[in-house]
């Protein structure tokens, strides 16, 4: 993917639990067109971006899915003008404290961008600016809920407790080999909508994007990103009509 000159990243984590380790189930970075210096309005039918989603299709992998997220991280933090993370400040907490086999080397964009997240008032040159879209805008907690608080409307599957929910559930049915329970397709939808409404949420707060309420979420993956997760994206059981 060609990345335009002034882009927005937005990034999302779902998380399980297996015993006492948290268990990273889906990252998602969304790559999204903005202006330098004006606000760029935005529809569903003439959405844009670019993505990236990652999923595990078996136990073990996270810290697979963690060096992958961690190359994007380093892309994103001196190539974006924005970094738009919802609770970032929590998900780079559990990141840089996941275990590591002896002697692995500690990841560089992970690293970095906790430390920039410890004070976002500051930039230095050269680097994205860090917007926390729960804290920045606000209510803080769920990202659905800061989402209808400024004209988004999530996509209802995923909204509320139900995302953590099902990431806990898919979780589980890896853990234990039922494959019949693991839907890659709903763990795909979930973090990429909250990459996506992320990355709206963060350019609104930088003034870089606008939009006429309410703005479907789902609306927007299903023109711009069906192929992530095609069964709920493509018209075959669509979350839209739930």
């Amino acid at each position: 993917m060609q990345k335009p000159a002034n882009w927005l990243t937005g990034l999302s984590l779902v998380w399980g639990e297996a015993g006492d380790e948290p268990v990273l189930m889906g990252a998602a970075a969304v790559f999204m067109k903005i202006h330098r210096t004006r606000s760029l309005p935005v529809s569903a039918p003439l959405a844009n971006f670019g993505y990236r989603v990652l999923l595990p299709d078996a136990t073990g992998q996270t810290a697979a899915i963690v060096r992958q997220l961690d190359t994007l991280l380093v892309q994103a933090r001196r190539q974006a003008r924005i970094i738009a993370w919802h609770n970032g400040a929590d998900d780079l907490h559990v990141l840089q404290h996941l275990p590591r086999t002896e002697g692995e080397a500690r990841h560089p964009g992970v690293t970095a961008v906790a430390e920039a997240w410890k004070d976002r008032t500051t930039r230095a040159p050269g680097t994205a600016r860090r917007v926390d879209t729960s804290h920045d805008l606000g209510p803080a907690g769920l990202i659905s809920d800061t989402a209808i608080a400024h004209g988004l409307e999530p996509v209802k599957s995923f909204a509320g407790s139900q995302q953590q929910e099902s990431a806990q559930v898919a979780c589980t049915a890896l853990a234990e080999g039922r494959a019949g329970d693991f839907s890659p397709d709903a763990l795909a939808g979930s973090v990429l909508s909250s990459a996506v409404t992320t990355a709206l949420l963060g350019g609104k707060h930088a003034e870089r994007l606008h939009w006429e309420e309410p703005l479907s979420i789902f609306d927007v993956m299903s023109h711009v990103a069906w192929e992530a997760a095609p069964s709920l994206l493509g018209g075959v059981a669509s979350l839209g009509s739930e």
